[in-house]
Parts: structure tokens; sequence; C-alpha cells
């Protein structure tokens, strides 16, 4: 790698640029340098060890802080692991666009779509009342509190139509289902989507929703965007689905809204405040699935995420545009 380093630069190409990886991605990068005589890849094996090293690197893949943003004063571009990039928007280097932030917010689709199903699922077809009945060697049949609701025909609000909320909409087509997606962009009619409104139009268009799906990132102006006057406003009977934020959903209106059986459900894979505490209403209602905040993983998902990572490693050391920036000010 040395030996190309020093004929790049005689040649007159650019000086190295230097990336600090974590050690569990040296095999996923192996090679990656020879292609780019420029780059050069260093390993950190704790947060420790990387704010030793961070000071000479213009790249940095991994969970920032503003002590390590201070002490890497040649960065440029920073990775996180994950979607939600609200920890990072206040970092003084991030939030002033001196250091380019990407993330995994498209990567993380397919898995988080399937969890929305399998939240929904649960509750449509009545799973959890059946696998309480398994785990006692009952045959349940009766035991069943919920109404078992076919899911063709009805129509789904998607808030937060991005990565996630697309591949959530092809699910819901593939179920025979209407779709109706809430989003700041001007969207499209397409196959997955029937129709569109923009966030202010929220309250208006709830009314028509028989399962409303957030997967919107948590910014000022999303937190607690579904509360009282939401649920008012949503069909009795409808389910809510929440694989992005906790703090997207007002807690105690949604526990309000369950006792009285204004919602016949809730799927909740975050919560507000997370984890819940041991004695929250939310963990004995029968209408309720909560999943620990789990719905990224997924057996595929390292692959696409580590072959982004080369992506970006490649496109950074040929200068160009990095895939899945986003932007600070927006939250996303």
């Amino acid at each position: 790698m040395k030996a190309a380093l020093i004929l790049a630069c005689l040649l007159g190409t650019a000086s190295a640029q230097t990336v600090l990886l974590p050690e569990s991605m040296k095999a996923e990068v192996a090679g990656l340098a020879e292609k780019h005589p420029t780059l050069e890849l260093d390993f950190y094996a704790n947060a420790a060890e990387a704010k030793e090293k961070i000071a000479t690197a213009e790249g940095y893949v991994g969970t920032p802080d503003e002590g390590l943003l201070e002490t890497g004063a040649k960065l440029r571009w920073v990775h996180i692991h994950g979607a939600g990039i609200e920890r990072y928007t206040a970092l003084p280097k991030i939030k002033d666009g001196t250091v380019a932030l990407t993330n995994f917010k498209i990567q993380q689709g397919p898995e988080i779509a399937d969890h929305a199903f399998a939240l929904l699922l649960s509750l449509t077809r009545n799973m959890a009342a059946y696998q309480r009945a398994q785990a006692d060697g009952a045959w349940g049949r009766n035991d069943a509190k919920l109404p078992m609701i076919e899911l063709r025909g009805r129509t789904m609000m998607v808030i937060g139509y991005g990565g996630i909320g697309t591949q959530v909409a092809e699910r819901a087509k593939a179920f025979g289902m209407k779709v109706i997606a809430i989003d700041p962009k001007d969207l499209p009619i397409s196959q997955t989507l029937d129709r569109s409104g923009k966030p202010d139009e929220l309250d208006e268009l709830l009314p028509e929703a028989d399962v409303v799906v957030s997967c919107v990132p948590h910014t000022p102006q999303t937190e607690k965007m579904l509360g009282t006057a939401q649920f008012t406003a949503m069909k009795k009977g409808a389910y809510l689905i929440n694989v992005s934020r906790g703090k997207i959903v007002d807690t105690d209106a949604l526990v309000k809204a369950l006792q009285e059986k204004k919602l016949a459900g809730a799927g909740l894979d975050v919560t507000d405040p997370e984890p819940l505490p041991k004695d929250h209403p939310l963990w004995k209602m029968d209408n309720v699935v909560i999943t620990p905040h789990v719905a990224w993983a997924s057996d595929q998902r390292p692959e696409r995420q580590d072959q982004l990572v080369l992506t970006n490693l490649s496109r950074f050391a040929r200068g160009m545009a990095l895939s899945n920036r986003v932007d600070p000010a927006k939250g996303y």
C-alpha cells in the first residue's frame, strides 16, 4: 500500500486520506486501499483507542461525541451505525456542516418493514393470545380477546415515506391494502401509493386509516406528533404501529386511547420512556405488543451496511458526493 501511495504522489495525485474504522471491519475492507492509493485505513478496538487515533483521521466510522470531534481536527466525514441521528445533530461540527454525516437510513428498510407487519399481524391475528396459550399447553381457541381482522381492503397510513416507509407500503400493497403517505416531500402516485399528504394534513387524513404506521425520524417537528388530537381523529378500532422513535407518540395519550377502546391495539418497537417502567400500564394490555427496539436487526443487514461503507470509502477517496448523507438541520 505504501509503495502504491508513493507512486500516486509521484504522479501528482492527492495526499493520503486516513479513515479510522472499527477492527471488526478489517476483513470487509481488505484490499480497498490497494484500489485507492491515496486511501489509508486505520483501525480501533474501542472508544478509548479511537480517541487516541482520531487526530490524524479525515474519516471515521463509529459513534462520535463532542470530545472525539474536537480532537479530530482533520475530520471531514463521519459515518454512524444506525438510522436515527438525533444524538448527533447538536454536535457543533456536525451542526455547522464542517463534518459530513452519513448513516444507514435506507439500508434498514426491509427488516424494519418486516417487523412493522410482524407487530400488526400479532394484533390482527391474535398471535399474542395464542402464544400465551401455547406456553400454558392449552388449545386456547376461546381465549382470544381480540377480533380476527383481515387486512385486505383496509387502509394503511404510513407517516414518513422514506427508506422504511416505502418498504412498509410495498408490503401493505401485497396484503391488498390501500396506502396513504404523510411526508413533507411531494410524492408521485405509484403502484404502492394511492394518496399522499403533507404533515399539516395529518389530522385531516387520519380518519381514513385503519392502520397508522410511524416511520418518521425524531425531530423537533415530529416529537409527540401523535397525541390526544390525533387519537381523537383516528377511526375507532384503528391500529397504531410505531417502528420509528418512541418520542413520536404521546405515551399518556396512547394509554388513554387504548383504555377507552378508541384504538383496537398498538404494536410498539419503541416507547417513551425506553424502556418502559416495569409497572407501566402498557405492559399489561392484551391489545398491545411491545418489542425491545429490535426492528433494525436482521441476518442480511450487516452485508448491506458493509457494502454502503465500502461504497462511501471509495467515493471519499475519489472526492465524490457521499451516499446516505443526512441533513442535520432537517434531522434526517
